[in-house]
């Protein structure tokens, strides 16, 4: 895991998110960029309402302009403060280093321009769970999800333990948790502790969590596994529950098996997760 992206905007707290994709960084001598997403204020221009005169559009850009600067001068501050402390070095444009390390970015534009396009050469992208108070955070996650192709770690914005070293597999024998598996096992060989969760039967026609114990085997990683019943509850919250029951302190997960779609409507496990965790979810789509 030697490229992690950290897509920030002005909405976004990011000071758990920092933490923790430094610390990911330093565990895997890699280097973290953080990249700030900063609205161009032209963007504005056709929802600014009919009435104003060139001089006012402008100076309303330039204000809005200014704006976004010292915001993304503030985020930059921030982020070297924390990288720092941690004992990344910081590296200018066009500078390389070994050991880990860390870079800032700011770019212009909206989310969609940037984050899932900047992430595909990325082994992981951090982001904060969707939250309702931080706009962009819904928009950076599925961007991130839906156009990467990359792994993605989520996190809860008020998480503030350690990641990976009880990490959980949630396993159903698809594409999407294999991706998921493939992509964690740089975070699995330095886990102290891997688990492997099966809720119920799974199509016989697909691998199974002992098909998963012996893949890992293969990177000398030994897990411990789980082959529940399903219980009445929803998969999503069987999951939850028995990531809290083990102590896990992050759930590697195949995100959205059915159509994002189908499971805004009926709902689904990855909807449930995303919804609820408290804990850091690890994801491929």
């Amino acid at each position: 895991m030697k490229s992690i992206l950290l897509p920030l905007t002005n909405s976004i707290d990011a000071g758990n998110i920092t933490r923790i994709a430094a610390e990911l960084a330093t565990r895997h001598q890699g280097s973290l960029t953080g990249m700030f997403i900063r609205l161009d204020p032209r963007m504005a221009i056709p929802f600014m309402g009919e009435g104003l005169t060139a001089d006012m559009i402008q100076q309303l850009c330039d204000t809005a302009e200014k704006e976004g600067k010292a915001n993304a001068a503030k985020a930059e501050s921030a982020f070297r403060e924390t990288v720092g402390k941690m004992g990344l070095k910081l590296l200018s444009e066009g500078q390389k280093a070994e050991g880990a390390r860390a870079r800032w970015r700011e770019v212009i534009g909206q989310v969609n321009d940037h984050a899932g396009r900047a992430a595909r050469t990325s082994d992981l992208t951090v982001c904060v769970k969707p939250d309702a108070e931080m706009p962009d955070s819904d928009d950076i996650f599925h961007d991130l999800i839906f156009r990467s192709g990359r792994s993605v770690l989520m996190v809860p914005a008020a998480y503030s333990g350690a990641v990976g070293r009880h990490v959980m597999i949630a396993w159903n024998g698809r594409a999407e948790g294999a991706r998921a598996v493939g992509g964690a096992i740089p975070l699995l060989l330095v886990a102290e502790k891997v688990t492997i969760v099966q809720i119920g039967d799974i199509d016989p026609v697909r691998p199974d969590f002992e098909d998963v114990e012996d893949y890992l085997e293969e990177y000398g990683i030994k897990a411990t596994t789980r082959n529940d019943k399903e219980k009445g509850d929803s998969i999503g919250n069987q999951l939850l529950g028995t990531a809290g029951q083990i102590g896990a302190d992050c759930i590697v997960l195949g995100a959205y098996s059915h159509s994002r779609w189908r499971e805004m409507v009926l709902g689904g496990a990855t909807r449930h997760i995303v919804s609820k965790s408290t804990l850091p979810i690890f994801m491929s789509h």
